[in-house]
This record gives C-alpha cells, structure tokens and sequence, in this order.
C-alpha cells in the first residue's frame, strides 16, 4: 500500500519553467499524456503563464517542499503559444520604456528582464543596482504610462548576467544562461583546491562573482588530490628515486625530479602514473 500511495503521489506532479534556464517550478498535471516540451498554462502567484515541462510526471521522485507549487490550467492552444510571443514583443518596449524612465529620474538601476503574465494585465520588472533604490516614483509613472499591475524586483550581479547572456572566458554561452536553473555557492577553497591562479582576471565571470565552474570539477579534485602524495614527499619510479614537484589530479599523474645516484647522473624530471609509483614514507609508518 506504501509503495502505491508513492507511486500515486509521484504521478501526479511534474516539474516546468517559464524562461530558458530558468528555477523549475511543480505543478498537478490535469492532463495525463504530456511529455518533455510540452506546453502547459499554469496559475501563478502572478496570474497565468505559459511555460512547458521539463520533468514529466513519471520523472519526479522527489519534489522541494520548500519550492512553489502551482496549478496547471490547461495544456496551451495555438492561441497561448501566439499571445506569448506577442507578449515578447510588449516586454521589450516595457524594457525600453523601463530604462528610458529611469535615467530620466536619474536612478542608478539597471533594467535587465520583463514578463508579463499571460493575460498581459502583470508586469514583472527585473533590475540591478548597486544599493537600494527609491523607485516609488518611477514605479508611478511606470504604471501611467504601461497601464498594467507593475512588480519592480532587484536582482544580484549573477541574475543580471544570467538575463543579459554572453559568452565565457571558455568561449561558450554563459552556463547561467544555457543551463543553469539556479546558483549554489562557490568559494575561493575550490580555486585552490584546483591549484588556480589566485587572481580576479583568471577567477571572476562576467557578474564580478567567482565562476560558477569552478564547484563543477571540485569534488573530483577533492578525491584525487587525497590520493596524490603531496609536493616535496619521496617517492619510488620505475626511474629511480625522486621527490615530487607537482601532481596532475585530472591526469592522475606526478611530476618527479629523480635524484641523482653519482657524478656522472644528472638530475631530471619524469611523470609517473599514480599506479607506477611507491610512497616511500607512507610504507614506512
């Protein structure tokens, strides 16, 4: 009966978003066949809006608590789908609109996103600043001037470059952008663990804020450099006997410096793989 109650449970939520890369968000499907893509009209805390599946009801085994739970609609009609791009056309005046208005008050805020609910009678308006901003008045002649229910939020330096795009320093799209659904922490530990230069050319993205690609390989670093013997510890090659200079986690390698045993020998460097080499002072403990 357990195992059935779960199941029953698990059917009948699905995971969706409203914008590219954007927080998945739960719902109750109210129809049984939708699939991946699918487009769905949900009731929010904003009105209705149209967004599509990313996680069909046979895929949801475990659902935040902590995250909002809406109520789908319908499944959307050719109808939905051609207001919602006529709505995309409306949110870039409102931008326009937004930062023209600003600067005439000379607010230092930065509009970077708009979205108007289904029904176009709600407006959320995204912008950035570098401290609180007074925007009592703008957010009156706002209203005058777009006729709408108007909500002015103020994001951080990540939501900003999320909704702004651009590329990385890798050359791709900015992950935020792409794929990214939300930001967890990332701390200059993990630069370090990665033996990263530790400087803000080589570490900030474009927000100003620590890569969010550095946390991606960090657990792998995390696991090898625990295996790797550390710099300066005397290790045994096929090459002779050295002392370690540096290790090479994603490689799973070490750069040794082989001492010399006569005159006649010099000293030289060689890479050795992890299953290759001997610990000599942990054999000796």
């Amino acid at each position: 009966m357990v195992n059935g109650a779960a199941q029953d449970q698990k059917s009948r939520v699905m995971g969706i978003r409203f914008r590219v890369a954007g927080p998945v968000v739960y719902c109750e499907p109210t129809e049984p066949t939708l699939c991946i893509g699918d487009r769905v009209v949900v009731q929010t805390d904003a009105g209705l809006d149209l967004g599509w599946v990313t996680l069909p009801p046979e895929q949801v085994v475990h659902r935040d608590p902590m995250l909002p739970f809406f109520t789908m609609v319908r499944a959307a009609t050719p109808d939905d789908c051609a207001e919602r791009e006529r709505l995309g056309e409306r949110e870039e005046a409102a931008l326009v609109d937004a930062k023209r208005t600003s600067r005439g008050l000379s607010l230092p805020m930065k509009f970077v996103y708009a979205r108007y609910s289904l029904d176009g009678k709600r407006l959320l308006l995204e912008f950035s600043a570098e401290s609180r901003v007074d925007f009592r008045l703008l957010l009156q002649k706002l209203r005058e001037s777009l006729r709408v229910r108007i909500e002015l939020r103020q994001v951080g330096p990540r939501d900003e470059a999320k909704a702004i795009g651009g590329l990385g320093t890798c050359g791709l799209e900015l992950c935020c952008t792409k794929w990214m659904g939300k930001f967890d922490s990332v701390t200059m530990r993990m630069a370090k663990e990665q033996r990263l230069p530790i400087s803000a050319e080589h570490l900030a993205g474009q927000c100003g804020r620590l890569k969010c690609c550095l946390r991606f390989e960090y657990q792998q670093y995390v696991e090898m450099n625990a295996v790797l013997p550390k710099v300066g510890e005397q290790v045994r090659t096929p090459d002779g006997i050295g002392r370690v200079v540096v290790g090479h986690p994603l490689k799973e390698t070490v750069s040794v410096i082989i001492d010399a045993t006569n005159d006649d020998d010099y000293r030289r460097t060689v890479e050795v793989p992890l299953a290759k080499l001997q610990r000599i002072e942990a054999s000796t403990n």
